[in-house]
């Protein structure tokens, strides 16, 4: 059964950037100290489902303001995560528009580029590796 089946919520997305932002390991309140608008209610259950997600691990325990809290960093699978998570969503939508609109939508959503070049060539690197890879 795919761990990434029903996907992120916002909140436990933005969590997540937080995380991925961080340069250091990173606890709930460092997470509500940057990102005012989430609450305990919000961030604690968002750190829940991203561990169970395999998403992000405790990287460490310290003490903050006199109570042990626990540091979290983004798991060296977290990437091949995301891909699995954005596969789902893609068949998801595929279901809903056509291929070659999901596909001009990724090319075209790049800030400052406009005609898609720089995604253009990163799927050709991708689509060549795929292809050695697979021979």
């Amino acid at each position: 059964m795919s761990r990434v089946k029903n996907g992120l919520n916002a909140k436990e997305r933005q969590v997540l950037e937080i995380i991925k932002s961080s340069k250091e390991p990173i606890t709930s309140n460092e997470i509500m100290r940057i990102a005012p608008e989430l609450n305990k209610n919000a961030v604690q259950p968002a750190l829940r489902t991203l561990l169970s997600m395999h998403l992000i691990e405790v990287a460490d325990t310290v003490l903050d303001r006199n109570i042990v809290s626990r540091c979290f960093r983004m798991t060296k699978d977290a990437p091949k995560i995301i891909g699995e998570l954005f596969f789902e969503e893609f068949k998801s939508l595929q279901r809903l528009a056509d291929t070659d609109v999901l596909f001009a939508a990724l090319i075209s959503n790049k800030k400052g580029d406009k005609s898609g070049k720089a995604e253009i060539e990163d799927l050709k690197k991708l689509i060549d590796d795929y292809k050695r890879k697979s021979k």
